[in-house]
This record gives structure tokens, C-alpha cells and sequence, in this order.
């Protein structure tokens, strides 16, 4: 299926390379970028070699069957309603949306398109998450759980000195809690499922929460989630039964290697992601959900984005902050909301490049993807 990314950030820049290789089983169709980022989306293109480029987000719908959605938190839900109106697979980065109403309304709204809503989640798809779902049993009776996502951000200083970085924006849904600490959220839903009460103490800034700790309680264990962009500290994830307890050095979005420590018994250690990019077992079991129409995987996890969404609202209004949705989209003005018409268009998708320039991204394309799988094949029979 063609795949087209909304987005030129980080997140693009750190999966695009396996995306566009011989493994992906999406064909990268297209890229979106505002105005200002089109210098970098043209070389994202030629070097990755994706045939088209726009700063429209609508042409965007055109061209594609999926959308990814790399955009600020705050422009997810928007974004994608307007996908899902016209009849577009999405995949969104997490958070879904920032209230569990808006999530529950593009679930909604994608069940009766009939299409997929993917959140972008890379904890719930790999393969050492599976792992400790299965260790889950040896340690007993679950007593405690403690999740730690700290890392001092480098847009704090800016933050301080008197700037609004949109991380440390309550307007644009930034803050510890929708950054860092739904990583921590979504780890603990997945595997025990939505606790009893949910109870979020933070250190605010200038009306931010710059660092966190949530609470969640369950029937028979606690779960504490700490989260901090103002300050750092070693990632540790632990899960402590009365017969043992598993840990993990690694945040929650990498899902690195297991430990299991049975209170009797040798250590058992696990590490099976693979060393492949973090997004590849999501984009793949993505593929396999659209292919084979299973609905299962689709909105399986509406439950840790409406958990995670309903804390941030209850947290934002006994905080009184008001989440503003007063943002354009690529190419759009105000009044392209009002008209759904506007959404598709039956003109032929207008190629951005000449055939010639086609050409040689592909042929430059091909070349890298050979490289790559004679690099494969030479690591292989080392």
C-alpha cells in the first residue's frame, strides 16, 4: 500500500531509512511539509527516493492509502479526522489525541469509514513487550510496578530563560505528561488493562508540568510512572511479584533487554527486538492488520489512549489549562474545514518531479536497497 508522511521531524528522519528499504512492506509514496521545511523534504525525497512532495495536505489524500502523521501533539486530532473523512488509513504518533473524548470520536469515526486508526505506540509492538507478557506469570503475584522516564531536555534552558518551546507549551499539549510519561502509561494499560484510580502530582513551571509522578492504583498492586524533562536519571522499569520480578534499563519507547529474577533460581536474561529501528514491528504488524482486515489490532489499544487521554484532561482542568485548537493545517486555511468536498479530488495526482528526475531516484534507490542486502548478505556469512 502507498504510505505518505505528514512531517519532516525527528521521528521521519530516525525510521525513513528503513521505510524506504527492501523490508518495509509499505511503499513510500509521498511526503508533506509546511513551506519552510520544503528544502529538507526535497532531499528527504531524492535521497530515500519517494516519487512526490507537496505543502498541501490534501494533495497529500490524493496521492496515498496511509497516512503517517508526524505533527506536533496538539495537531493529531485535526489531522487526522480530516484523513479519516476521506476515507485514509492513519497512523499517529502518540498521544492519539489529548482527550479520551477526541480519541473515542476518531475511533469512532474510523469503525464507520471503514478504514484503520493506528496510534504509533512502538512499546506495544515489540518483541521484548511481548517477552515480558509472557514472564508476566513466573513472578507471582504482581505487588509494585515502577516505570522512570527521565531526561533533562534540551529545550529547557530556553524554557527558563523566558521562552515557550512548543514542548513546554500548555497551549500546544506539550509538558512531562503527554511527552514522556504516556510511554509509561501505555507500558502499564497494555499489560494490566485500565487501573481503578489514577492520580498525577507534578511540578509546574510557568503552567506546564515540567516533571511528574503518577499513581495508578489496581485491585491487588500499585503502579507508579515517573516522568521528568527538567531533569535526568537512568531509565528503570520493574515489575515485582512475590516469586521474582523483571527489569528493564531501557525507557519504555525502546523496549530494550529483559531480566527476569525469580526469587529462586539463576537470572534469565532476554533481548529480542532484533537491533532493527524501534518503528519496524509496528509499521509491519500495521501491514498485516490492513492486509488481513483485522480489526482486532486496530482498536486493541483504544483503551491505553482513552486511559492516558482522560488523566491529561482530568490533570489540565484542575490545573486550568486550556488546550487550544486555534492551528492551521499544511496548506489549508479555516474555511477548508467547513467544506468535505474539498477533501478529494478526482484530478490524476500532478507528479513533483520530472521523468528524468524520477529516473535517477529510482536508479539511486535500487542501488542503495542492493548495498543493503549485499552488506546483509556479508554480515550473514561472517
Amino acid at each position: 500500500m502507498k504510505l505518505g508522511i505528514l512531517g519532516t521531524g525527528m521521528i521521519v528522519r530516525e525510521f525513513l531509512p528503513w521505510l524506504a528499504g527492501p523490508d518495509c512492506p509499505f511503499t513510500v509514496q509521498a511526503l508533506c511539509s509546511t513551506q519552510r521545511s520544503a528544502p529538507v523534504a526535497d532531499e528527504m525525497c531524492e535521497q530515500y527516493g519517494i516519487p512526490q512532495r507537496t505543502t498541501n495536505y490534501f494533495e497529500l489524500l490524493q496521492w496515498v492509502d496511509v497516512i503517517y502523521l508526524a505533527v506536533p501533539n496538539l495537531q493529531h486530532y485535526r489531522y487526522a479526522k480530516v484523513a479519516l473523512e476521506a476515507g485514509k488509513h492513519v497512523i499517529v504518533e502518540k498521544p492519539m489525541a489529548c482527550t479520551a473524548a477526541q480519541t473515542e470520536e476518531l475511533a469512532a469515526l474510523a469503525r464507520r469509514k471503514k478504514v484503520f486508526l493506528f496510534e504509533a505506540m512502538t512499546t506495544q509492538y515489540l518483541e521484548n513487550y511481548n517477552k515480558i507478557r509472557e514472564l508476566l506469570p513466573r513472578i507471582g503475584r504482581v505487588k509494585l510496578v515502577q516505570c522512570n522516564f527521565s531526561q533533562y531536555s534540551s529545550r529547557y534552558d530556553a524554557f527558563c530563560a523566558g521562552e515557550t518551546p512548543v514542548s513546554f507549551d500548555p497551549e500546544c499539549a506539550g509538558g512531562a505528561l503527554m511527552d514522556l510519561n504516556v510511554y509509561n502509561i501505555s507500558y502499564i494499560v497494555g499489560l494490566f488493562g485500565e487501573p481503578n484510580q489514577v492520580h498525577y502530582l507534578a511540578n509546574m513551571e510557568r503552567g506546564i508540568d515540567t516533571s511528574g509522578i503518577l499513581t495508578m492504583e489496581y485491585n491487588s498492586f500499585k503502579a507508579v510512572s515517573m516522568a521528568a524533562k527538567d531533569c535526568g536519571a537512568p531509565a528503570r522499569y520493574v515489575i515485582q511479584g512475590t516469586k521474582g520480578y523483571i527489569l528493564q534499563k531501557s525507557t519504555a519507547n525502546w523496549c530494550g533487554g529483559v531480566t527476569f529474577h525469580p526469587n529462586q533460581g539463576k537470572e534469565e536474561h532476554f533481548n529480542l527486538n532484533g537491533g532493527r529501528p524501534r518503528q519496524a514491528a509496528e509499521f509491519e504488524a500495521f501491514a498485516r492488520a490492513l492486509e488481513n482486515g483485522d480489526q482486532e489490532i486496530d482498536f486493541s489499544f483504544d483503551l491505553t489512549s482513552c486511559t492516558f487521554c482522560g488523566t491529561c484532561a482530568d490533570f489540565c482542568a484542575t490545573k486550568s489549562i486550556t488546550l487550544t485548537d486555534d492551528y492551521m493545517m499544511v496548506g489549508t486555511t479555516p474555511e477548508d474545514f467547513m467544506v468535505r468536498a474539498k477533501f478529494i479530488k478526482k484530478a490524476p495526482p500532478k507528479p513533483k518531479f520530472t521523468p528524468e528526475q524520477l529516473a535517477e531516484m529510482k536508479k539511486k534507490a535500487e542501488a542503495a536497497k542492493a548495498a543493503k542486502a549485499a552488506a546483509a548478505a556479508a554480515q550473514k556469512a561472517e
